[in-house]
């Protein structure tokens, strides 16, 4: 008897350890403060406080204990997935099961009156606990909508779990309590030594199964609103949409600006607004659709369409919705959703390619400032060719293909030379020269700009000095973007570049924009003071098109104020020039000196010349030239002048 009870023991061992290391895949058992779950899901109302059996955890939102263990085993067994829906610290059983909202109901016992008054079936006891005068037997029970098929898998699966594996579940969660000691419930009369040996053991698995449960559910499942994330979205779209009616669907991108919600109002706004959106999707989707949240503020939606036009309406009603935000929850801001839309073609089966592709429509959307954009081939082409030149950044700069022009800016008074800004141009090899416009923001995006802005500032530096050979007098103002001023090696790299060349430091004028100093205050206030200490000039540009403040323009070392075009096309009437006449003479009355960009016309000249302005720039006067031609131009003058 001894030996088989040995041998018994032992088999049982290797089955609870294969289990620890080669568990089965199971279905996943979930907890969701909202009305629903998933698609998938059948639904439990659990009961929130009843240590160990069953109750809600505040710390981890979910539902924990012995019952919630026993139905990933079922889910195991079976393929089910459970979730706990409303799920909190109230007992909501009752309501739940007699709305018929809910398949499930839990932590019952054969007496309780929620099984009466909610008319719900028990289930056989699925645990024994003793108490006083006998036995309390804990079950689960069957709502009206639970259906026979799946009573019966249920039911089939309890059936199958054994009284070890049950021990071993119950015990995890007593020895998180060291008051508790292992109750006499958990061990039948004759085997409790023998019984206790095998539950301890079981306890490994268990707490693994759980660990690896939370896990499986942090890969597939969004813990801040209960859905699907981008993991799970994957996975549906490429095992459940069939190839042969892959063109009959489209996906859709919805978004929101989260970043801003949370800067402006907070994190749990934020939160909020995900929940929201989330439980709208899942009202507004069907059994045969899939709804993710794929990004911090985007969702992804796949689903069955007949063309443009039917995927348009209903996204369009959709995003009506999701904008009433505001007026349903009383709020004192728009949230402001946003869709792309992109129809599949037969032969879209990489998720990755797919959600890429939706998104470029979302972000049309967003610059147009429309509901929602169609992500169609043309839009597509654009975007693979800024990825494209995204790419050929880098290697651009190293191959010297960029090239320095020169735009000159005359003294207001007498209309002669004085300086010029630096401006670049891309030589690309097969698409000819290319504008700022088509490459600077790909490049702040890929983090490469850096690379481009010392690239021309010493280009700068070698034109000072060749200018200085020459004995002209001029100077030349260098753009630096915030990200290159922000960085921690921008000084010694800025001293290292212009230590190469000999001219006259102050001839050398840096450029900063207005977020420059709104972005990192400290860092750009020091930088900046650093640049003036190494004998540069400082240039404040685009003022008046963002957020300088008095105390910036009282605080930093600025020597020319450079008004953005903006104002001075603007000055077409008498507010228009009073503000323009403002900003000069402040700037005046701080010892800065003032430029004005973007001068088109004689009649925007002479107004800057009546308002004092020290310094015009535009194409009134010259255009952005390469440096050789601003030589050559620089030549002829000096040629007219001598004659």
């Amino acid at each position: 008897m001894r030996k088989h009870g040995i041998f018994g023991a032992a088999a049982l061992c290797v089955l609870l350890l294969w289990g620890i290391f080669c568990p089965p895949a199971g279905a996943a058992v979930l907890s969701t403060p909202e009305a629903a779950g998933g698609a998938d899901s059948v639904y439990v109302a659990g009961n929130p406080d009843w240590y160990p059996i069953e109750y809600y955890d505040p710390d981890t939102g979910c539902y924990e204990g012995v019952l919630p263990e026993l139905l990933e085993r079922v889910g195991e067994k079976t393929g089910l997935n459970f979730t706990y829906i409303r799920a909190g610290e109230e007992d909501q059983r009752l309501r739940l099961a007699r709305n018929g909202q809910v398949e499930l109901v839990s932590g019952c016992t054969p007496d309780d009156p929620v099984l009466g008054e909610a008319g719900v079936t028990a289930s056989g006891a699925v645990l024994t606990v003793p108490q006083e005068g006998g036995e309390l037997e804990v079950c689960f029970a069957y709502t009206k909508i639970a259906g026979d098929g799946l009573t019966a898998a249920v039911e089939g699966a309890l059936g199958e779990l054994s009284r070890q594996e049950t021990a071993g579940i119950a015990v995890s969660f007593l020895m998180e309590r060291p008051e508790s000691a292992y109750p006499a419930w958990l061990f039948p009369a004759g085997a409790a030594a023998a019984l206790l040996l095998l539950a301890v053991i079981a306890v490994l698995a268990v707490r693994l199964r759980r660990y690896q449960k939370a896990a499986g559910q942090d890969r597939r499942f969004d813990p801040v609103t209960g859905i699907g994330n981008k993991a799970y979205f994957t996975e549906r779209f490429e095992k459940f949409i069939p190839d042969q009616y892959r063109g009959l669907y489209c996906v859709v991108f919805i978004g929101f600006d989260i970043a801003r919600v949370n800067q402006y109002y907070g994190e749990t706004e934020a939160e909020e607004q995900l929940h929201f959106a989330a439980n709208e999707l899942l009202l507004g989707t069907a059994d045969n659709e899939i709804a993710a949240r794929v990004s911090g503020g985007g969702f992804a939606v796949a689903r069955p369409s007949s063309g443009e036009q039917e995927a348009g309406a209903w996204t369009e009603t959709l995003l009506e919705r999701l904008n009433r935000y505001t007026e349903k929850y009383g709020k004192d801001y728009r949230p402001d959703f946003h869709a792309g839309i992109y129809m599949l073609q037969p032969s879209d089966r990489d998720c990755e390619t797919v959600l890429f592709n939706v998104r470029q429509g979302y972000q049309r959307a967003l610059a147009g400032n429309t509901a929602f954009a169609f992500s169609r081939p043309e839009l597509l082409r654009q975007e693979s060719e800024k990825l494209e030149l995204k790419k050929q950044t880098l290697e651009a700069v190293q191959n010297r293909e960029f090239r320095m022009f020169l735009q000159f800016v005359v003294r207001g008074k007498s209309g002669g030379i004085v300086s010029a800004e630096a401006l670049s141009r891309w030589d690309h090899p097969q698409k000819g020269l290319l504008h700022p416009g088509s490459y600077i923001e790909l490049m702040e995006s890929e983090k490469t700009i850096a690379e481009l802005d010392f690239y021309i500032f010493e280009e700068a530096c070698r034109q000072l000095e060749h200018w200085q050979k020459q004995g002209r007098k001029l100077s030349i103002s260098c753009n630096f973007t915030r990200i290159t001023i922000d960085h921690e090696s921008f000084i010694p790299q800025l001293k290292r570049i212009a230590d190469r060349y000999f001219f006259e430091r102050s001839s050398l004028v840096i450029e900063i924009t207005e977020d420059t100093m709104e972005n990192n205050k400290e860092t750009a206030f020091a930088n900046v003071s650093r640049c003036k200490a190494l004998g540069f000039r400082i240039a404040l540009d685009d003022t008046g098109s963002g957020y300088t403040s008095f105390s910036d323009l009282r605080d930093y070392p600025i020597d020319i104020v450079k008004i953005d075009r903006s104002i001075l096309n603007a000055a077409v009437n008498d507010r228009g020039i009073a503000l323009l006449k403002g900003m000069i003479a402040l700037a005046h009355s701080l010892q800065m000196e003032v430029l004005c960009e973007g001068v088109e016309t004689a009649a925007q000249a002479d107004l800057l010349r009546r308002l004092e302005c020290d310094y015009l720039q535009g194409y009134y006067f010259y255009r952005a030239l390469p440096k050789e031609e601003a030589d050559r131009l620089l030549d002829t003058r000096d040629r007219h002048a001598e004659a």
